[in-house]
């Protein structure tokens, strides 16, 4: 008999993972990677319980900062991300990567976190790319973060930029719709990504954040309908992908919210 080696899976959302074959090709899930999602949703549920709980009895410790102290730095990936965002994203898709962006800065400042802001921001205002304008993937055939973190990478290497820096890029927007993810493992930048985005769009941590700036994040990008600017629409997607799996749980999400009240 035979020994043969046992197939190595790659992390779930990084572009190792996106470029696999066969039947959880394109960003599908497997029962186990499901089952993550969940699992990363109820650790994000009782970081907000206990953010909830710190706020009523006041031992939150909200983080401010002025916005402009926050700007990514001048360089050329950074205009190269930015030029390819405004060619290609509308003006809320623009506005949400933004936001997305300043949560992630500020829930990292929260916790006394380094983070490298060129890797950051280029992350933020792409980490959509995959809904914008001129994309040659719709998500009913393929995961659209997967597509656009491939987006990604292909524009920025493209434009000559240092493929390492590029790769952590890439693999933080293919890693930021799992729900929960790993500073430890894949770096700052990463997790606040998604943290940003999940802040953004379901106000998770947003308690960490000093009412201020939230107000001053809004008035300068203000929040449009999320639902269409991301496209999340019912059996749009392609079916057993990140964001159709989490479509199909939102209805129970709000059952259970309604039943807590």
């Amino acid at each position: 008999m035979c020994w043969k080696m046992p197939e190595i899976k790659a992390d779930m959302g990084t572009l190792a993972w996106g470029r696999q074959q066969g039947e959880f090709s394109k960003g599908r899930l497997t029962k186990v990677e499901k089952l993550r999602i969940l699992t990363n949703l109820g650790r994000m549920g009782m970081l907000e319980a206990l953010d909830v709980l710190k706020g009523s009895v006041g031992l939150i410790n909200t983080h401010g900062a002025e916005l402009e102290g926050l700007q990514p730095p001048e360089t050329a990936l950074v205009h190269d991300a930015l030029d390819f965002a405004d060619e290609v994203q509308n003006l809320d898709l623009m506005r949400h990567s933004w936001r997305t962006y300043y949560f992630g800065m500020l829930l990292g400042g929260y916790r006394n976190l380094t983070v490298d802001r060129e890797i950051l921001f280029c992350a933020a205002i792409l980490h959509d790319v995959g809904l914008a304008s001129g994309r040659s993937s719709e998500p009913r055939d393929c995961c659209f973060v997967v597509h656009g973190a491939e987006r990604c990478q292909h524009h920025l290497i493209g434009k000559g930029h240092d493929r390492a820096k590029v790769h952590r890029i890439a693999d933080a927007i293919g890693l930021h719709l799992n729900g929960y993810v790993s500073e430890k493992t894949y770096g700052a930048e990463a997790h606040l990504l998604s943290r940003g985005a999940m802040c953004d769009v379901f106000d998770m941590g947003r308690r960490r954040i000093a009412p201020e700036v939230r107000k001053d994040i809004s008035a300068r990008h203000p929040k449009g309908n999320l639902a269409d600017t991301l496209e999340i629409w019912p059996g749009h997607h392609l079916p057993g992908t990140r964001a159709d799996f989490l479509i199909k749980l939102e209805p129970s999400r709000k059952k259970a919210n309604r039943l807590s009240v």
